[in-house]
């Protein structure tokens, strides 16, 4: 990327609260995430730069305190990260933001991540065992985190998350932000089921059992 002049930007949304991210060993240049999927709160997430690429790059808003001097003819800029949060602050997000952030550096990642990657395992091979049920993305990767989309024949993704829900199980359904993918793949949308610290085993085998119920409960059995 560097060698035509292009910055590498890492999404780490879904893999931010699984895994140990060195972000300045890793190469990229910019990196962000968000507070809820690190278990803080909505309406808040954070970027990660080098110096010297946050200091190349102009603010992307303006207002009170991101500033030095303004004139009528010109502005000069706080350095970053001062530069890029004009206004009044999220304030209590960005607490529990923090909070969030300090909670997961209590756990040991690398044991954490071996306990997902057991619950990704007992979900992937419980999902791949119901009829109907089509898994999406690479299966069979070595080192993956807890996370599984699938789709149910039949049956709509938001009906599927409904008849989760009923049954006490929460799971993310729709495009997942990635609509061209889904059109890749064929299907209208998606459900996605992801397990984390605080997931146990008994919490998938409640998920599976629900997942199994929902082309009886919609009619469509095989």
């Amino acid at each position: 990327a560097r060698g035509v002049g292009a910055l590498t930007v890492l999404d780490a949304c879904q893999s931010a609260p699984h895994l140990a991210l060195d972000l300045p060993a890793s190469g990229v240049d910019l990196a962000v995430f968000s507070g809820h999927k690190i278990h803080g709160p909505y309406g808040i997430g954070a970027l990660w730069g080098r110096d010297e690429v946050l200091e190349s790059l102009p603010p992307f808003t303006t207002g009170g305190s991101m500033i030095t001097t303004v004139t009528l003819e010109r502005a000069e800029y706080l350095p970053p990260p001062q530069r890029f949060e004009a206004g009044t602050q999220p304030v209590s997000q960005a607490v529990g933001l923090a909070a969030a952030v300090r909670w997961l550096g209590e756990h040991d990642l690398e044991a954490a991540h071996a306990h997902e990657a057991t619950l990704e395992k007992r979900m992937r091979e419980g999902l791949r065992s119901i009829p109907g049920v089509r898994l999406l993305g690479d299966t069979d990767a070595a080192d993956r985190v807890a996370l599984q989309a699938f789709a149910v024949e039949g049956v709509h993704a938001h009906d599927v998350g409904q008849f989760l829900d009923s049954r006490g199980v929460a799971a993310r359904v729709g495009h997942h932000c990635a609509q061209p993918l889904h059109r890749r793949f064929g299907i209208t949308a998606s459900v996605r089921a992801s397990a984390a610290i605080h997931t146990t085993e008994a919490e998938i085998d409640t998920f599976l059992d629900a997942v199994s119920g929902v082309r009886g409960f919609f009619g469509v059995d095989a």
